[in-house]
């Protein structure tokens, strides 16, 4: 799969991601939202999709263009991936902003994994 073909897959999904999220703010910002002290999971789900694929797809952009473009790819979106398992891990992001950013994230990113213009794609045994 073209690297471009990727990132401008990824650039598509982070558009959509913005869009439900500016649905939900009614063109508020995050800030002004949050300022009204309750939980706002449901913004932080659509904005942790959209820093999750953006944090991806700049990983794919880092990569020098070479033979073996497919598998770096799979192996950068892969490590994206680990650090947001990890975060969800971690000591101190509980509560349901933080449970919905990570959760947004991680399924933008699994939608990325398992889409055919994602990772499985980039899977040169597919």
């Amino acid at each position: 799969m073209d690297r471009q073909v990727l990132i401008e897959s990824f650039r598509a999904r982070e558009r959509a991601a913005l869009k439900d999220l500016d649905a939900i703010a009614g063109g508020r910002s995050l800030c002004s939202i949050s300022r009204q002290g309750a939980p706002v999971p449901a913004a932080k789900y659509h904005e942790g999709t959209v820093a999750a694929l953006a944090e991806a797809r700049r990983a794919i952009e880092a990569l020098a263009d070479g033979p073996d473009g497919g598998q770096s790819a799979r192996a950068a979106l892969l490590d994206v991936r680990a650090r947001w398992l990890a975060q969800s891990r971690t000591r101190g992001r509980t509560g349901p902003d933080w449970t919905g950013y990570l959760a947004g994230g991680l399924d933008g990113l699994e939608q990325m994994i398992d889409n055919d213009g994602g990772l499985d794609a980039l899977d040169p045994r597919n």
